[in-house]
């Protein structure tokens, strides 16, 4: 089946108001795109509406050839295990002390049948990827007691021990730390370089999308403003449109940083 993400006249609507209409929007398989806008152009709503979590007003959601639109929610939420999705900030009660290692399975429980046990080749995946991103030393900690920059690893991690055919990350450099954001985005670089899954990253700072890259949508007001390569985007006049003031970017060692225009 195809991993291709294809939406159609989709539309959000909040109070009588409509928060997002996409017209169109198709993500093949195996794109890196970045999602890029002004606070409120819709860049949450548009993943969550990618992902299932949101049902549209009006439109298709197509996935795996299959309309996430119309289906039910029990429907939904089996065709979303091929969907590895992390949100701003972790859902997570403070009070239940699980470990690293624990939240990291979690992932992998939600591929499983309904209440069927995690079984050794589970754990070894679980471990795999715990290794792979480098908390080996940390697995029995609890995920309350970890830095943010690490949690976020385990997040990632518990993500990618469901094998999505597509992850989407919204803000994955939020509240962190100059030294996590770029370790972070190192990460996610380094997954779409060995693995290239298909992937949604939404950043409010461009500096933020990795190298690997390729296309950049950027919102404004809840519509497609640009949406091409990631050098046509940044070099368009739609920057200035979206931020409503006069920009430019600059390359430094592949990562794209946009600033308001020197006045000098």
């Amino acid at each position: 089946m195809s991993s291709r993400l294809s939406l159609s006249n989709v539309k959000i609507k909040r109070s009588g108001r409509t928060i997002l209409h996409i017209d169109n929007l198709q993500i093949p398989p195996g794109t890196f795109a970045g999602i890029i806008g002004t606070n409120g152009a819709g860049k949450t709503t548009l993943l969550k509406v990618c992902c299932g979590l949101i049902k549209p007003n009006q439109g298709s959601v197509e996935f795996d050839d299959t309309n996430l639109a119309v289906l039910g929610p029990w429907k939904r939420a089996n065709l979303r295990k091929r969907i590895g999705y992390i949100p701003q900030a972790a859902e997570y009660n403070s009070e239940l002390p699980f470990t690293l290692r624990e939240v990291v399975a979690m992932g992998r429980i939600s591929v499983r049948a309904l209440l069927s046990p995690l079984r050794r080749q589970d754990y070894e995946y679980v471990d795999h990827w715990i290794d792979k991103l480098g908390l080996t030393n940390r697995r029995n900690q609890t995920f309350r007691s970890l830095s943010g920059g690490e949690q976020q690893k385990v997040l990632i991690a518990r993500a990618m021990v469901q094998n999505p055919a597509i992850l989407m990350l919204d803000e994955p450099g939020s509240n962190l730390d100059f030294n996590w954001k770029y370790q972070i985005t190192d990460i996610i670089d380094d997954l779409y370089q060995q693995t290239n899954i298909t992937i949604l990253m939404v950043s409010h700072e461009t500096n933020l999308l990795p190298r690997s890259c390729g296309r950049i949508v950027l919102l404004h007001q809840g519509k497609i403003l640009a949406d091409g390569p990631a050098e046509e985007v940044f070099a368009s006049d739609a920057l200035e449109i979206a931020y409503q003031c006069p920009v430019e970017t600059v390359e430094v060692a592949g990562r794209k940083y946009t600033a308001i225009k020197s006045k000098v």
